[in-house]
């Protein structure tokens, strides 16, 4: 695995002789240099995309089936509805009730992910506004071991300092992206698909409540590990 220190790299040559020729004003700018600090093994998805675990998804969904008591037996989501979903009908847009229940279920687990890590957003760039990009990560020093355990399982990196968590923040803005337009008409036909989506929502949610723990855990010198 590997840690999230970054280095800006900027190199201003005048002038350059080489074999093949003079090169002048050359400038090379590199904005962000990765380092190998980390000897952890890592993992076979890091920053997992939506369909990256979709095929376990699948396993655990096709194991433990969803079983679905609608409270509303039509779709009003669409310009198209409202659409009558009893017994074996179909939507204008080709869903039946578990898709358009589960569909339902993606928009809040949607919901609660976009309001968690906006939250730890807006906590991060705040903190990194008042303390600086360096400050460094610390929820118990020596006491802890692994100090981001969920973030290291989902995007298998070692955050050091506050601005490391930008990066995992970028990440998790996109996929709430995605996730949202899967709940457009007509973007999915299967309820476990739907299904799969809203266990990556979860998995995005706890990532994006652990940056903000961790955020003001170490910045506001929070209650920190024994």
């Amino acid at each position: 695995m590997r840690s999230l220190t970054k280095k800006e790299f900027l190199v201003k040559i005048e002038e350059l002789k080489t074999d093949i020729g003079i090169l002048k004003n050359l400038e090379l700018s590199i904005g962000k240099i990765i380092e190998e600090t980390w000897k952890e093994k890592p993992g076979p998805t890091p920053f997992p995309s939506i369909t990256d675990l979709r095929e376990w998804d699948f396993k655990l969904l096709r194991r433990y089936r969803p079983f679905y008591m609608p409270f509303c037996d039509v779709c009003c989501l669409c310009t198209f509805g409202k659409c009558d979903l009893t017994g074996d009908k179909r939507g204008a847009c080709g869903l039946n009730m578990a898709a358009q229940q589960s569909r339902i279920v993606l928009l809040a687990c949607c919901i609660g992910a976009a309001t968690h890590i906006a939250h730890a957003r807006h906590l991060v760039e705040h903190l990194i506004e008042k303390f600086g990009r360096d400050h460094p990560i610390d929820v118990g020093g020596v006491n802890v071991e692994v100090e981001a355990p969920v973030t290291r399982l989902v995007c298998g990196v070692r955050p050091r300092k506050l601005g490391d968590l930008e990066d995992v923040l970028d990440y998790l803005e996109g996929q709430v992206t995605h996730l949202l337009s899967a709940t457009h008409t007509g973007q999915e036909g299967s309820n476990l698909d739907f299904e799969s989506k809203v266990l990556h929502a979860g998995m995005i949610d706890q990532v994006g409540m652990e940056i903000a723990d961790i955020a003001q855990i170490s910045a506001y010198n929070f209650p920190k590990a024994d």
